[in-house]
């Protein structure tokens, strides 16, 4: 019997394996973005059914009704996060309802999240069984291994339930609860007619992670509450293609700003995600998404600069294509373009999506700026920023990920960035700690 067991399980290991071979070049065709993550799949599956082996031995802990209740919870989430790329392959993301597209690979996200709480506290019990294995000692009941044991598989099930709870919040409540962060941009020299000027920050607001306009309609309120003068959106307004801006038209298009609402696009709205049939379909897509900034009477810089003119004093605004540091993003910056003709001014704003921008070229070759704007990194929707503590995940892959950032300069000026936390959400449908952001930055001297 034990032997048929163990053929059971490599035939179904073998399976497995078979089929992610076959999604991964189905994938490499359809959604190549996502052809590369499928061996991460492969290990994180293998953790899976460790953990789930590992976990299902706790008898102490475990009813019979909540080991079912185990089986159904631990497995429907993956379950969903491989329908989600098995059915992507066959039917384009545009095609897709809203509410799958966003919450089907949103609960395997969520799940896996808080599994990772899980597989982290299960280390050390593996690590004794596997010295038990290697020295042939056997755990005895009542030792001190085994209450190390108990106790670590308890928590792993708990504090990985209290992980989805959480996160499951965030993607009903938080994700919503948007924050306004105010912040003083000190100009030497500023003119009279600058002083006080306010500037609202939006950035990756990512469409197609809506289920609802509600949200948006909330977040035109909040801006135009806060009266800007100027509103600069720092890019990453859909995640796949222009198809995901219809019906937010008019609700974005409130924006009140009397010197104007000037955008720039980030690494989503290219449509680099997206198989598209032919290039001509891609430049299109482009195209109904440049429309959709011209209905709202919003102003697309794309590598290009213009100058605001504010009772004879003077702004230069400045906006570059998705710039980044990395090779896993599309480089369609141009500094040397987008400065063409630059005149001298009182003030001046560089709106570049990539916080990697900064430190890897504008620093040094472009020190005119008082202060670049970027978006990007979400703060990786989850963190802490607040009470005096800041970090995230995000911290770990980007070194400017949050908030304001300095850098005095050879000659004693200082080059500044600040980086949006984004008003959207990718991926994870929510947001815990790290609440979605509205800057609104007032010129000072």
């Amino acid at each position: 019997m034990r032997i048929k067991t163990r053929r059971n399980k490599y035939i179904v290991g073998l399976l497995l394996l078979v089929f992610l071979t076959f999604l991964y070049f189905v994938l490499r065709e359809s959604l190549p973005h996502y052809a590369g993550r499928i061996p991460l799949l492969g290990i994180y599956l293998l953790l899976e059914y460790l953990a789930y082996n590992y976990i299902r031995e706790a008898r102490p802990v475990l009813s019979d009704r909540f080991r079912v209740l185990l089986i159904v919870l631990w497995w429907l989430p993956v379950i969903l996060l491989i329908a989600f790329l098995v059915v992507a392959s066959f039917i384009p993301l545009q095609e897709w309802h809203q509410f799958w597209k966003i919450y089907l690979p949103g609960i395997g996200v969520m799940a896996l999240l808080a599994k990772t709480i899980t597989f982290a506290l299960l280390i050390l019990p593996l690590v004794i069984e596997l010295f038990r294995l290697i020295f042939r000692r056997r755990i005895k009941p009542g030792g001190i291994y085994f209450y190390i044991q108990k106790f670590l598989k308890r928590m792993a099930i708990l504090l990985g339930s209290l992980a989805f709870v959480g996160l499951f919040i965030g993607s009903i409540h938080w994700v919503s609860k948007f924050k306004t962060r105010e912040i003083e941009l000190q100009v030497s020299h500023l003119p009279e007619s600058l002083k006080g000027l306010k500037i609202v920050q939006l950035s990756d607001i990512h469409l197609g992670s809506w289920a609802s306009t509600k949200p948006m309609e909330k977040a035109v309120e909040i801006v135009n509450e806060l009266q800007p003068d100027l509103v600069l959106f720092t890019g990453d307004m859909v995640n796949f293609s222009a198809t995901e801006t219809k019906g937010f038209e008019d609700i974005l298009g409130k924006i009140d700003a009397p010197l104007g609402i000037y955008a720039i696009m980030g690494n989503h709205d290219y449509g680099d995600y997206v198989p598209w049939p032919d290039s001509a379909a891609k430049l299109n897509d482009i195209k109904l998404l440049e429309a959709f900034y011209d209905k709202m009477g919003w102003k697309l810089l794309r590598n290009e600069n213009t100058v605001i003119d504010v009772e004879g004093s003077t702004i230069l605004l400045a906006g570059v294509e998705n710039w980044s540091a990395t090779t896993r993003f599309h480089r369609y910056g141009d500094m040397g373009i987008t400065m063409q003709n630059a005149p001298d001014t009182d003030v001046s704003i560089l709106m570049s999506h990539d916080p990697t921008h900064w430190d890897a070229e504008v620093v040094q070759k472009y020190p005119r700026f008082h202060i670049t704007l970027s978006g990007h990194t979400h703060g990786m929707q989850m963190g802490i920023q607040g009470f005096g503590i800041k970090w995230s995940p995000s911290q770990y892959i980007y070194k400017n990920w949050g908030g304001m950032y300095k850098k005095k300069l050879n000659d004693g000026h200082v080059s500044r960035l600040y980086v949006n936390v984004g008003l959207g959400h990718i991926a994870y449908p929510g947001r815990v700690g790290i609440l979605p952001e509205i800057t609104l930055i007032t010129l000072t001297d």
